[in-house]
């Protein structure tokens, strides 16, 4: 899942060059849910939209992959991969700050030096473009930086809200549904925002979108499911920093994209900062047991065995 992950920023750089990134990141969403959604079916399981939690997780699901995928795919396009990804995986550091703001969690002075760590990371990692002249007819590093920032935020948002939501729909019937209904309106922003895409420019993403469809989103999220139920929460959230890792040693093997030394301490900045603020969180049993029962239907064999969400970072 890593690995996939963290290539699959090289596969949507060069989709980019093609593809606007708000319609390709709704061809991905929908594309993921019918690859999900045909699986489970196959394998002779109901998808069931369940009573409860269906507003909250419609909120999750755009502030995730709407907001969160859809941003981070506009700010790719002015950024390179490496520094992209490092921003984009802050996201533990603004759930961090999340928390300390609507829910009055203390945090220790170890933690507030790890979110410290994380944010001049991020500031090192924008120096460049932050220093520009605006350019008038297109973005530059600056904003570039903001919106992979508001991405991880909003990814973040979506995590806090996700761990005080009590749903009983299972696991992948959720998942379904927040990809089917944020590529919706992913799909729908793109259409009344962005350029119309060529039709003869869609073989050219046929590649892209099936590895984003079957690989990145389809089987990428069962190995995520699959690894929360077999390993602890803390070290399955702190595997994620490993992504952007991957994303960057790519870029520079695959298409040798530069490594400053600006970059390489920004990144050890944040995976430091990210690294402590996951292993420093305090237990909180009232809000475990609560994403608990909202995945307690997965599957008669899981159901012992399910602990956390996909958005449990």
């Amino acid at each position: 899942m890593i690995l996939i992950w963290g290539v699959n920023w090289l596969v949507i750089k060069d989709a980019l060059r093609v593809a606007p990134p708000l319609f390709f990141t709704g061809l991905r969403l929908l594309g993921g849910a019918v690859a999900i959604a045909a699986a489970r079916l196959a394998l002779g399981h109901q998808l069931r939209l369940g009573d409860h939690g269906r507003l909250n997780l419609f909120a999750v699901g755009m502030l995730q992959m709407a907001c969160g995928l859809g941003l981070s795919l506009v700010g790719l396009q002015y950024l390179d991969i490496g520094r992209s990804a490092l921003i984009f995986y802050t996201m533990p550091l603004w759930l961090a700050i999340i928390e300390w703001v609507f829910d009055g969690r203390r945090q220790t002075g170890f933690e507030l030096a790890a979110i410290g760590s994380g944010l001049g990371g991020i500031m090192l990692l924008g120096a460049n473009g932050l220093g520009l002249p605006a350019v008038p007819t297109s973005f530059n590093n600056a904003e570039g930086v903001a919106l992979l920032l508001i991405a991880a935020i909003c990814w973040a948002l979506g995590t806090w809200l996700a761990n005080r939501t009590r749903s009983d729909i299972d696991v992948w019937s959720r998942t379904i549904f927040q990809l089917a209904t944020s590529g919706a309106a992913v799909m729908t922003a793109s259409i009344v925002l962005e350029p119309h895409l060529d039709v003869e420019q869609l073989s050219a993403l046929a590649v892209p979108i099936a590895f984003n469809c079957i690989v990145a989103t389809g089987l990428a999220f069962v190995a995520w499911y699959y690894a929360l139920a077999s390993i602890p929460a803390r070290i399955a959230s702190q595997s994620l920093v490993l992504i952007p890792v991957v994303a960057l040693m790519s870029a520079l093997i695959l298409q040798g994209e530069e490594l400053a030394l600006q970059t390489v301490l920004a990144c050890v900045l944040i995976i430091m900062g990210v690294t402590i603020v996951i292993w420093q969180r305090e237990e909180q049993p009232s809000r475990n047991s609560t994403v608990r029962a909202s995945f307690s239907q997965i599957d008669e064999a899981d159901k012992h065995q399910a602990g956390i969400s996909r958005s449990g970072l």
